[in-house]
């Protein structure tokens, strides 16, 4: 911009006087014009109509005024999760186990069930609650602690559909995962993350769980059990109670693993130890199997078992915890007669004589 002062005489001095009475002369005479046109870039003041257009600016509108704007990729991933948890909720069913409960995963048409072994310890049988609230009785076909995965099947159900067991032996760290527990309200349970390992491994006592999938989704108690999915949808694991110390990390036995104990006890379709004592039990702090539900009509129901009895042995057999019923019944058939050797509440000690059920 050309200076204001090129009119001055060379070597003068402006006093701030001076300056100001330059500057009301030069305004006054139009003066400013001549400034803003010798500068080298357009100016242009705004019109009234920009001026208002930039204070108060019209709306858009957007598909006639009748929808919000699209928020691109995170509507499409918004979609893409419901419809994955919708397709895959309906096959993740409740289990309950006495006072314990969980997830399941529905593997066949049949009423076969995944679960984790630790769920359904020490029980013959146990409760399914599938997705529209049906109760059904079901009976456990086996169960591979070493893996943490039991096996069951209902019985009476019908409609009940399989999920889809993928390949978890391509599972990379970094994949996108969901995990889906069972979706009774108020209960149900749906949580995101990536996976973050590929093994990890997991203690309960005597028993060491490894190769686990670890994940960043989120698990809560009770919802062990729970189907964990990629993005395809598929089943890559069954998650399991995660290790003290890694809170906010989940953990989840691969697919692979669940279905080779699958093929193990469903095949033949009976209980793998198929003489049952018709109860669930839990560890009992001083060791032995405490008594939690009996079933009504049951062997231990007929022979006026309890519940909060605590079963110490069976046919002589020490019985360390609820895991150990199993094991000893395992050597027995329906229809043979054993005695349980059972505390109650106050102590005292009391034999019971039982014809062992299916």
């Amino acid at each position: 911009m050309a200076a204001p002062f090129g009119s001055a005489s060379p070597g003068r001095t402006w006093r701030p006087a001076d300056l100001r009475k330059w500057l009301g002369i030069a305004v006054s005479a139009g003066v400013a014009g001549v400034v803003l046109a010798a500068c080298t870039f357009p100016v242009r003041f705004a019109t009234p109509e920009e001026v208002a257009q930039a204070t108060a600016p019209t709306p858009v509108v957007i598909n006639g005024g009748s929808a919000p704007p699209p928020a691109g990729g995170l509507t499409q991933l918004q979609a893409e999760l419901r419809r994955l948890v919708a397709g895959v909720g309906p096959s993740v069913v409740k289990v309950a186990a006495g006072a314990v409960t969980g997830s399941g995963l529905v593997v066949d048409s049949q009423g076969t069930i995944v679960t984790p072994a630790s769920l359904v310890a020490g029980s013959q049988q146990v409760t399914v609650t599938a997705g529209g609230g049906q109760q059904y009785a079901a009976i456990v076909l086996g169960t591979d602690s070493a893996s943490d995965v039991a096996v069951i099947r209902v019985t009476g159900a019908t409609g009940l559909a399989a999920l889809t067991l993928g390949d978890s032996s391509v599972v990379q760290l970094g994949d996108v995962v969901v995990a889906v527990g069972n979706q009774l309200a108020p209960s149900g349970t749906v949580s995101q993350g990536i996976v973050s390992g590929t093994a990890g491994t997991i203690s309960a006592g005597a028993v060491s769980v490894t190769g686990l999938i670890q994940t960043t989704a989120p698990m809560a108690a009770g919802t062990s059990g729970s189907a964990l999915v990629n993005i395809a949808g598929e089943v890559i694991g069954m998650t399991t109670l995660g290790s003290a110390g890694a809170q906010g990390l989940g953990l989840a036995i691969p697919s692979n693993q669940v279905n080779t104990v699958v093929q193990k006890f469903a095949g033949s379709g009976t209980p793998s130890g198929t003489a049952t004592l018709g109860i669930t039990a839990s560890d009992a702090a001083g060791g032995g199997a405490l008594v939690q539900s009996v079933v009504a009509g049951g062997p231990a129901a007929k022979s006026g078992v309890q519940v909060g009895w605590t079963i110490v042995a069976i046919a002589g057999h020490p019985v360390s915890n609820a895991a150990a019923i199993g094991q000893i019944l395992a050597a027995y058939k329906p229809g043979q007669q054993v005695v349980l050797t059972v505390q109650l509440p106050n102590g005292a000690t009391r034999s019971v004589s039982v014809v062992l059920g299916a």
